[in-house]
């Protein structure tokens, strides 16, 4: 209940010395919770993989999360808005949902550690696409430490590839929607709170996801075979995971989203790399999975130079801080 009061505040205003130290620390510690237990989201998917398909498996994601949602922000976002506002909360809502779906879809094949190592391309895509979206320009050396990164990808792409073939792909497929994602989200926030935001665009991808199955089910009835869009039968035991499901991932948003209103971002940015730990130590406790030495290689390179990018950010950040107060 503590997370969903925090989520409702849009930050705490006036707040300074000790106060705000604690502020900060407690962004901390939520950021840190919330990487480690996001890991979890993407092991109840795989549990439910066997039986279900990576879009059914993400309508029923996005309904429950969407449930949780409503449940912490107290009612209905607000539903209507401009024309340019609803465009950008309906191509948020297409980048995440193709993401999570790409993402499911992988983990049905790989391993979950595997499959995030792959996906932490994320913030480097998201650099490399705010220069050519944003016109947001880096220097020279984070761009080589970005591609640097992707190296690491293809190192960790290289034993699955040989194991998997290309659904090897998919974690990196759902890395640039994500990227996507996040840079179309930045656009909204002047406009809208974060946890309204996600509210919104929660109820949208159940509508969305709603019309994909529904013509999914069409073509199935006309001789079409795609087991992406199938509903598969739901067991009796599939209704707990999926509500965990949609409850894990609200609650993870919650917790990451009250950590950024709490803490600065380059600060909480290094502590996004404790979600490749939760997934390698779930992945061995469920599915008894553990990646072997060319993955762990390339799972440091991505994480040496994303946190080198990190540092560099903070570095600048700080000179630029003591810059103004002179």
């Amino acid at each position: 209940m503590r997370v969903m009061r925090l989520m409702r505040s849009s930050g705490h205003p006036g707040r300074t010395g000790a106060s705000a130290t604690e502020d900060v620390q407690r962004g901390i510690g939520l950021m840190m919770l919330g990487m480690l237990l996001i890991p979890g989201v993407d092991v109840l998917a795989k549990l439910l993989s066997d039986a279900l398909s990576p879009v059914q498996i993400t309508f029923l994601r996005v309904v429950f999360q969407a449930l949780f949602m409503l449940i912490a922000i107290r009612g209905l976002p607000r539903l209507r808005h401009d024309r340019a506002l609803t465009g950008k909360l309906w191509l948020c809502c297409l980048f995440v949902n193709l993401a999570v779906i790409l993402m499911v879809w992988g983990l049905a094949y790989l391993p979950v550690a595997n499959a995030l190592a792959l996906f932490f391309i994320e913030p480097l895509l998201v650099m490399m696409l705010s220069a050519l979206l944003l016109n947001e320009r880096a220097s020279p050396i984070r761009y080589l430490l970005a591609v640097v990164g992707l190296g690491g990808a293809l190192v960790v792409i290289r034993p699955n590839w040989q194991l998997y073939g290309w659904p090897s792909l998919l974690p990196m497929a759902s890395a640039l929607f994500y990227a996507l994602y996040l840079i179309s989200i930045r656009t909204t926030r002047s406009r809208l709170p974060s946890a309204e935001a996600q509210a919104w665009i929660s109820l949208a991808g159940t509508l969305l996801l709603t019309a994909v199955l529904l013509v999914g089910t069409v073509l199935t009835d006309r001789g079409w075979s795609l087991p992406l869009l199938n509903w598969g039968t739901i067991e009796p035991h599939h209704y707990g995971l999926i509500v965990l499901l949609g409850f894990v991932s609200a609650l993870t948003h919650g917790l990451i989203s009250t950590a950024y209103t709490l803490s600065p971002a380059s600060l909480l940015a290094p502590f996004r790399y404790l979600e490749i730990l939760g997934a390698a130590a779930l992945g061995y406790l469920v599915f008894h999975e553990l990646p072997d030495a060319l993955t762990w290689l390339g799972m440091a390179i991505i994480l040496g130079s994303g946190l080198a990018i990190v540092y560099m950010e903070r570095r600048e950040a700080r000179s630029l801080s003591r810059q103004l107060q002179l």
